[in-house]
């Protein structure tokens, strides 16, 4: 690209109606030269973690802005000459710019907390326009803090709370091991990023801020290393910036052995991450205590997704009620979240599944696969979206692709813990007997925040196996009464021990919530146990506390 024309200042224009800025006003006069150096710095420097799509379309606009042609850098522009779509693009419909220019802000966002805090030029790509803003180091903060509200609850506006990773303090005494600290912070945010949900900020120890609060961040996660002659312990803490409390702290240890320490560290990072940023995990927590009273009209769209994570934990009817009116403004409101599309057709998916009333079980079954897809496409390296994808294809018994789906997300890291016990639900009830319940095992161990339904698979495999009494045992860490699963669960279990009074009660529980199962039974039954003669079983449980089924 020939780059000739200097910078000059445009002044400030006005917004148009269509949703693109015309540019904005400039700082400071930049040569080009400058600006060009500065581009380089950027694309050179390992912290940037642009992909070449992200890193051509940051070329783009600033070579078209350089030129005096900013004026036309429109979402459509970039569509056709940056992204290769067609005269027909509609972002309506093809978030691809919207969603390509948002992943590219925080990819300059973290270079510029890292190596380029010091850089002569900062470049921005400002939220509302594709036009990038030059400044002159020392005219702006490197990274400008969320504006907060002034409301108790300290909600962020549009953008949502971001968590800052601190490096940890090395206590050792030995300063050649300053490294640790760094590497910890550096596993712990990249853990933390898999979530998706939360935008990580992390800045190194010779940062500028000398107080966390200063970045902005509503929480911060920091701790230290401390060694002994037994071996080498790690705290972590998370502090709330809103209330500058600690909120949790948690700490490991680990024998003295330095070639251990970095499987150490990931082992850290992937336990904390699932116990700080998981979908029932302490961040979300916090906030949703915050959200609850909240009308889905006021919602952002990650309190939408809070509202998700509650009721995938209750299944209660109110809870769906909330969640599903959230994201389908979340949906309108910003089309090109893959998480809301992923979420929402987990909802339809229960629609299905559950058969939940007041809804066109047919429809919900499309959408549920369409919005999967979509979440799918929006998120390729999302190991929740292939999960939802998976087990939409249960449902609707594409086995084959259900399984090509939850391998290729295991595959994307079978270490972490943000869908461990999920991959191994759905890996139970495709069959894979051995590595699914392993998996279960695995994350219950590990995560506290483990998801209850995974009893379900475990109870599943137990009635494989004919051993009722630990299938019972499964049961009994079920915590989802307002679904018919529950009680059927139950019923079944307990007939098949012949305990048929307490067994009984259960079933008059499950004909309660689904009145028609004599006629529907054996179909819901099929939508999550594949294998007949399972089925088999557990409906001649439910024969014997008196529940039939055709």
């Amino acid at each position: 690209m020939a780059f000739s024309q200097p910078m000059k200042s445009t002044g400030r224009e006005e917004k148009r109606l269509d949703g693109d800025l015309q540019p904005v006003e400039m700082k400071s006069v930049l040569s080009a030269e400058a600006i060009l150096d500065q581009l380089q710095r950027i694309l050179a420097s390992p912290d940037f973690d642009a992909t070449d799509q992200q890193r051509a379309l940051l070329e783009f606009v600033i070579s078209q802005t350089l030129a005096g042609n900013s004026g036309s850098i429109k979402g459509y522009t970039i569509a056709t000459q940056v992204f290769g779509r067609g005269e027909n693009f509609d972002q309506a419909i093809d978030p691809i710019v919207s969603i390509q220019a948002n992943k590219l802000r925080r990819s300059l966002e973290r270079y510029y907390l890292l190596s380029g805090k010091n850089d002569p030029v900062h470049i921005d790509i400002p939220k509302g326009t594709y036009v990038p803003l030059f400044t002159e180091h020392g005219q702006n903060a490197p990274i400008p803090a969320p504006r907060r509200t002034n409301d108790q609850d300290a909600r962020f506006e549009k953008t949502g709370p971001t968590i800052l990773i601190k490096p940890f303090q090395n206590l050792t005494v030995q300063p050649e091991k300053n490294y640790w600290g760094a590497g910890f912070a550096a596993e712990l945010a990249n853990e933390i990023n898999r979530y998706k949900w939360i935008p990580v900020l992390q800045y190194s120890s010779e940062g500028t801020c000398r107080r966390g609060t200063d970045s902005g961040a509503r929480f911060i996660a920091e701790g230290s290393i401390r060694e002994d002659e037994t071996g080498v312990k790690v705290t972590v803490n998370l502090i709330d910036t809103a209330t500058n409390s600690l909120i949790w702290s948690e700490h490991q240890r680990v024998d003295k052995e330095v070639t251990k320490i970095i499987a150490f560290q990931e082992k850290v990072a992937s336990k904390v991450g699932a116990m700080v940023a998981g979908e029932q995990g302490i961040i979300s927590r916090t906030l949703l205590g915050e959200t609850m009273d909240s009308h889905p009209d006021q919602l952002l769209t990650y309190e939408a997704l809070l509202y998700y994570h509650h009721y995938d934990q209750t299944l209660e009817p109110e809870d769906f009620a909330k969640a599903f009116e959230a994201l389908q403004k979340a949906r309108i409101n910003e089309p090109g979240c893959g998480q809301v599309w992923t979420f929402l057709a987990r909802l339809y998916a229960n629609i299905y599944s559950l058969e939940i009333p007041g809804f066109d079980v047919a429809d919900a079954e499309q959408k549920a696969l369409e919005y999967a897809e979509k979440g799918a496409d929006l998120n390729p390296d999302s190991q929740v979206a292939l999960g939802v994808l998976s087990l939409v294809r249960m449902f609707s018994h594409d086995i084959v692709l259900a399984r090509r789906n939850i391998d290729r997300a295991y595959q994307l890291n079978p270490s972490s813990l943000i869908l461990m016990d999920g991959i191994g639900y759905i890996k139970t009830l495709l069959g894979e007997w051995e590595e699914g319940p392993a998996l279960i095992r695995k994350a219950m161990k590990l995560n506290p925040y483990y998801r209850p339904v995974v009893h379900y698979a475990l109870w599943v495999d137990y009635l494989r196996q004919n051993d009722f009494e630990k299938a019972y045992l499964e049961t009994t860490e079920l915590r989802r009464p307002a679904v018919f699963w529950y009680p059927l669960a139950k019923a079944s279990t307990l007939g098949l021990l012949g305990r048929i009074n307490e067994g009984k009660k259960f079933g008059d529980d499950l004909l309660q919530l689904k009145p028609d199962f004599k006629e529907r039974g054996r179909r819901l039954l099929r939508r999550y146990i594949k294998f007949d003669d399972i089925a088999d079983r557990v409906i001649e449980g439910l024969h014997k506390v008196g529940v039939e089924t055709d």
